[in-house]
């Protein structure tokens, strides 16, 4: 079940404000929150959000190769923070993260919190799943040419394109393998692994539309247990859920 977008912005907390308790539905067992988010502000968001990160973040933020995706990580970074300082009714600027062994975040125990969160970003846009007490995973990712060798069956040697290269012309099905990749990426990060820590990719064909929860077999994804939903995403854009709720009621929010 999905319920469509709630917006919402009123400055609470010394962040952002996203106000998610007095927009959207209240998180429960079996309600989880997407947030599908802009990462192209504008300048007095942009310094907002720039106030929100920690030391550590902007240690990060020095080691970005360009201004671009700089700019799109202090983005995604304050928008996390102020949405999680909404829902924990904590200042977003003092929530404490500790990564996993595969740099997977999640909150610091000293919140003392049973909020899940996970995040991806393609392009301009960012999405947060939220919800309570079961880890989650999820992926989005910017619809644009790729180009493969070996078949769709196969995704070690893809190389994906931005919009504006040139070569040989991309294969037909883009919006396929997309939606089969960010299955994959959405079950690993519900796990807490990375996709490349992964031995073998099991069939992409075998994860179009959404599917049961997948078993450990053969070397495939650990998936066990978690169930994929598709996501309702901007045009250009495609995305997945991964979570132990076969059924969920799915909540959209933006800012």
């Amino acid at each position: 079940m999905e319920r469509t977008p709630r917006s919402c912005l009123d400055r609470a907390h010394g962040g952002l404000g996203i106000g998610s308790d007095s927009c959207t539905p209240p998180l429960g067992e079996a309600v989880l929150h997407v947030w599908v988010l802009d990462l192209a502000l504008d300048g007095e968001y942009l310094a907002i959000c720039e106030d929100l990160l920690a030391a550590e973040e902007w240690q990060k933020v020095r080691r970005f190769s360009s201004r671009r995706l700089a700019r799109r990580f202090i983005v995604r970074r304050g928008l996390l923070r102020s949405i999680l300082g909404d829902y924990l009714d904590h200042p977003p600027k003092e929530i404490m993260f500790v990564l996993n062994a595969h740099g997977k975040p999640s909150l610091a125990p000293d919140l003392c919190s049973d909020l899940q969160f996970s995040v991806s970003d393609s392009g301009e846009k960012a999405a947060i799943a939220v919800g309570l007490g079961e880890p989650i995973g999820i992926d989005i990712e910017r619809l644009r040419p790729v180009q493969f060798q070996g078949g769709l069956d196969s995704c070690h040697s893809v190389k994906v394109k931005p919009l504006r290269a040139g070569g040989p012309a991309a294969v037909d099905n883009e919006l396929e393998f997309f939606q089969a990749w960010t299955r994959q990426e959405a079950l690993a990060k519900a796990e807490g692994v990375g996709l490349q820590m992964l031995p073998d990719l099991p069939d992409l064909k075998g994860l179009k539309g959404d599917a049961p929860s997948l078993p450990d077999v053969d070397g495939s994804l650990p998936g066990r247990g978690f169930h994929i939903h598709s996501l309702t995403l901007p045009y250009g854009f495609v995305g997945a859920l991964a979570a132990q709720l076969k059924t969920p009621e799915i909540v959209y929010c933006s800012t």
